[in-house]
């Protein structure tokens, strides 16, 4: 399907000295769409977005670990601000921080896991709020050839969340004990640091998917040269 591409980027030049603020205001441009969805290039709405499942990252201890989520609506996320961009035309690299002041999460989950020698068990609905939540991302990038023609593809991600504050309940657990659930929900939420900790690879393992597949759907039918032209 064809579209008009400065609809959705603005063009910079590849110039080092002036391609950061011109990406910044390019994703500063793109947010209204990216808000309420690209259809035609099959990326879905950032606000709210939704993450089908989560699971524990390759390489975690899952027999000590097991928890899934489901079926989450993430709303809050069109309110981002942009702390930090830099692009390396050099080295192809792409490095953001971004900031969410609240994000809002709703879904399904199912638990076995060990929290501070407390054992939780159960599956149920969950309703959690992250305040002030900053996503650090590093995307590699490399140049791909199609019909002689160069275009972008990001190849990898890494990403590094920090969350200021959260308040969290889990509903289903224990079978429905209702005197273990409050405790164990009071328990999740008076010791974050601990949550946190052992919920951060979950959370970025499910936003690194979702960014490195929106930035390339959006990216992949642009010409480099096109997207990034020579001074």
């Amino acid at each position: 399907m064809m579209y008009n591409r400065t609809e959705y980027i603005q063009v910079c030049k590849r110039d080092q000295d002036t391609v950061n603020e011109c990406v910044r205001d390019s994703i500063e441009k793109l947010r209204p769409k990216l808000v309420e969805g690209i259809p035609e290039l099959n990326v879905p709405s950032l606000d709210p977005f939704y993450i089908k499942e989560i699971t524990p990252p390759v390489g975690s201890n899952s027999r000590a670990f097991q928890a899934v989520g489901r079926d989450i609506k993430v709303s809050g996320a069109g309110n981002f601000s942009i702390k930090l961009v830099e692009v390396d035309l050099e080295n192809l690299t792409f490095r953001t921080r971004v900031r969410f002041p609240r994000l809002h999460f709703e879904g399904k989950y199912k638990v076995d896991v060990q929290f501070l020698l407390l054992p939780i068990r159960g599956e149920g609905t969950l309703v959690a709020d992250a305040i002030k939540c900053n996503v650090d991302a590093v995307m590699r990038i490399k140049i791909v050839e199609k019909d002689g023609v160069e275009y972008i593809e990001f190849t990898s991600i890494d990403t590094d969340i920090t969350i200021r504050d959260y308040k969290i309940k889990l509903e289903g657990l224990f079978n429905g004990d209702k005197a273990l659930e409050d405790a164990t929900n009071m328990a999740l939420n008076e010791n974050k640091a601990e949550l946190l900790k052992a919920a951060k690879p979950f959370a970025e393992k499910g936003v690194s998917t979702i960014i490195l597949d929106a930035a390339n759907k959006i990216t992949k039918n642009i010409p480099y040269d096109e997207l990034f032209p020579k001074p």
